[in-house]
């Protein structure tokens, strides 16, 4: 009897520690698992910390951009009998010089295009596209045209513009 007892005492405690085994593994696995995402989080951490620190240093040189534009604003620059000769060097930008001749652009009343001809030399031979002759001095067409929005294609009193200048 005593032999049957140890032997249900030792299958007992062998299957004790096996279910202790596997509850060990299972930890362990747990624990590895627990930890591989630890540092993934503290990795996605400290992306997180280095792109806060970037703003904050943005913030700064803004900061300091605007306190700078601000101050220019507020005082304007100090003008000297010194200076006076010397204008060029108080703007950053280049000097503003007056461009050469340009040319009128040609239009033609008739075709209502720019560059190509003008009226005058239109090959439609003073007709519009619509069959309306055009007569009359250069510049002037057939067209209506509105004295109040100073648009062709409707006369003042068809005009809906409320506005008046």
């Amino acid at each position: 009897m005593e032999v049957t007892n140890l032997r249900e005492i030792s299958e007992t405690a062998f299957t004790e520690i096996k279910k202790n085994e596997l509850q060990f593994t299972t930890s362990v696995k747990k624990l590895k698992t627990t930890e591989i995402q630890l540092d993934e989080a503290l990795g996605r951490m400290r992306d997180l910390q280095c792109k806060i620190n970037d703003l904050e240093e943005e913030v700064v040189r803004e900061r300091s951009r605007t306190h700078e534009l601000e101050q220019r604003l507020n005082s304007p620059p100090v003008m000297s009998f010194e200076n006076i000769d010397n204008l060029s060097n108080i703007s950053s930008s280049p000097p503003i010089t007056a461009p050469g001749f340009i040319p009128n652009r040609v239009f033609c009343d008739n075709c209502d295009v720019f560059d190509e001809h003008d009226t005058e030399n239109c090959p439609v031979g003073g007709v519009s596209p619509g069959g309306i002759r055009h007569g009359g001095l250069r510049g002037l067409s057939g067209r209506p045209y509105c004295t109040v929005c100073e648009m062709f294609g409707h006369t003042a009193a068809e005009c809906e513009d409320d506005m008046t200048f």
